[in-house]
C-alpha cells in the first residue's frame, strides 16, 4: 500500500458471468443517493459540470441517451435531467464568466442546455435562445481568453460548440448561427497559440506544438497538449491542413513517457507519482485511442494504440486512487475508463475484465469510505470528482454487457459509448 493507491489485489470476473443488471442495479442504488444528498436548490451557485449541477444533468442525459425509458426513483431521467439543468441555469445567472471551458465556466450549463432543449423538451426556441446567448456573451470572451486546455479554456469551449453541433445537427436555425466559421475561428487561436509555444518550448526535442497554462507546459487531459490535440482532431476538417504537426506532437508525447507507461504532468516534472486523468496515463490513454478511431490508417496511430496498451498495465497496478473511488477526474473509475476504451478499440477481453473489475469494486464505494481505505472526495456526488461518474461508468459498462449478449458482439455500443465523457466523446 502506498500514499496515493491501494495495492491492486482484485481478481479479473468471468465476462460470462458479469450480469448488466447488476450494473444497472449500480445505477439506481447510486442514483438515488444523489437525488438524496445532493437536491436541486436554485439559492445554490453550483453551476458546473465539473463539480456541480450541470454534471448531474449531464449524467442524466448521458443515462436517458443510453436508454429514454430508464426510471428511476419514480421519473424519467430526462425530467432528472433538465430539473437539474433549471438549477444550474438559475446558478449560472448568480455568478459571473471568468472563462470559457465546458466542463469549468458558465458555457457547459448553456450548451447542454441547447441540446435538452432540443432534444428532450422539443422546445426549439429556448434551445435557440441558449445558441444565441454562447455565441453573443461568451464567444468574444472566448477570443480573449489566454488559456486554451480543456478546463477553463478554449479547447473546452470547441468541445461544446461540437457537442451541440452533433445533436442539433437537423436544427435549421441552430445550425445557421453555429457556423463553421465561428468555430475555426477559435481552432485556428489555438493553433497559432500551440505554433509560438512549441517555437519557444525549451524541450530538448522541440514538439511542433505547444501551450503553456498558468506558466507550465503540461502535458495531460485536462489543462496539457494530449487533452488541447485530441479535441482539435475531432474537428477533422478543420484539422486537416495541421495534421502532420498535431500527429508529431503526439508522437512526441509518447517518446516523453517514463519507462512504466506514465507520464509526468509537465515538461517541468519528473515526478512519475501521478496516476489519475487529470495528470498521468490515465487521461491519456483515452486521447491516445480516441485519434486511433478517427484516424487508424494514419502512420502515428499503430504507436499512439501500443503506448496506451503499455500504459495499461500501470493503471492497473496503480490505478485504485486513495483520492475516490467513483469520480472521473482522479478516482478509480476515470481510471478504469482506459480499460473499458481500449476493450472497444482493441476487443481485448482482459481489458474488458479489468473494467469490470475496478466497477465492481466501486461499487463498494462507501464500505471502502467506513473503513478510511478511500477518502471521501471534496465533491462527493458530482461528476468529475464524485459519485455521478461512477454512475456513467457503470451505465456503460452495462450497455457493453447487454450488446455481447443480446448480439454475441459489439453493433450497438459505438452508437451510444464514444469516448470518455465531457473529453472524447464527440
Amino acid at each position: 500500500m502506498t500514499e496515493r493507491y491501494l495495492e491492486n489485489i482484485l481478481d479479473l470476473p468471468n465476462i460470462n458471468e458479469a450480469n448488466p443488471e447488476t450494473f444497472d442495479h449500480f445505477v439506481k442504488l447510486n442514483t438515488e443517493k444523489i437525488l438524496f444528498n445532493y437536491p436541486i436548490s436554485h439559492y445554490s451557485r453550483d453551476y458546473d459540470v465539473y463539480v456541480g449541477y450541470a454534471g448531474i444533468a449531464f449524467t442524466y442525459f448521458h443515462l436517458h441517451q443510453l436508454n429514454p425509458n430508464l426510471i428511476i426513483a419514480g421519473d424519467k431521467v430526462g425530467l432528472l435531467c433538465t430539473t437539474y439543468l433549471s438549477a444550474a441555469l438559475s446558478a449560472v445567472k448568480e455568478t459571473t464568466a471568468k472563462h470559457v471551458g465546458f466542463l469549468g465556466s458558465h458555457v457547459g450549463p448553456l450548451a447542454l442546455a441547447v441540446v435538452v432543449y432540443h432534444t428532450i423538451e422539443n422546445k426549439s426556441d429556448e434551445a435557440l435562445n441558449y445558441m444565441n446567448l454562447i455565441l453573443d456573451k461568451y464567444h468574444p470572451l472566448a477570443i480573449k481568453e489566454d488559456s486554451n486546455e480543456l478546463l477553463y479554456g478554449r479547447a473546452g469551449y470547441i468541445y461544446a460548440l461540437k457537442f451541440i453541433q452533433n445533436h442539433c445537427f437537423d436544427n435549421e436555425k441552430i445550425m445557421q448561427k453555429l457556423t463553421d466559421e465561428k468555430i475555426k475561428e477559435i481552432f485556428e487561436l489555438i493553433i497559432v497559440e500551440g505554433q509560438k509555444g512549441g517555437a519557444d518550448s525549451d524541450s530538448v526535442e522541440k514538439p511542433p506544438l505547444m501551450w503553456n497554462w498558468k506558466g507550465k507546459k503540461y502535458l495531460g487531459a485536462v489543462h496539457g497538449i494530449a487533452g488541447i490535440i485530441t479535441i482539435l482532431l475531432q474537428f477533422k476538417n478543420l484539422a486537416e491542413p495541421y495534421l502532420n504537426d498535431l500527429f508529431q506532437t503526439m508522437e512526441w508525447l509518447t517518446r516523453n513517457a517514463f519507462e512504466n507507461g506514465n507520464y509526468p504532468s509537465s515538461l517541468s516534472s519528473s515526478g512519475d507519482h501521478l496516476v489519475q486523468v487529470c495528470h498521468g496515463a490515465p487521461g491519456i490513454v483515452p486521447a491516445f485511442l480516441k485519434i486511433y478511431e478517427l484516424y487508424p490508417t494514419h502512420a502515428v496511430s499503430s504507436t499512439l494504440l501500443s503506448a496506451a496498451i503499455k500504459s495499461s498495465d500501470l493503471i492497473w497496478e496503480r490505478g485504485i486512487l486513495k483520492k475516490g473511488l467513483t469520480g472521473l477526474c482522479h478516482n478509480a473509475l476515470g481510471n478504469a475508463y482506459s480499460f473499458l476504451l481500449l476493450y472497444l478499440a482493441t476487443k481485448s477481453e482482459e481489458q474488458l475484465r479489468r473494467a469490470l473489475a475496478f466497477g465492481f469494486y466501486a461499487s463498494r464505494w462507501e464500505k471502502e469510505i467506513e473503513k478510511k481505505r478511500i477518502k471521501v472526495p471534496d465533491r462527493p456526488w458530482s461528476l468529475w470528482e464524485g459519485l455521478a461518474g461512477g454512475v456513467i461508468f457503470w451505465g456503460d459498462l452495462s450497455t457493453v454487457l447487454k450488446d455481447l449478449k443480446i448480439n454475441q458482439e459489439l453493433k450497438v455500443t459505438r452508437e451510444k459509448i464514444l469516448g470518455f465523457p465531457c473529453f472524447t466523446d464527440l
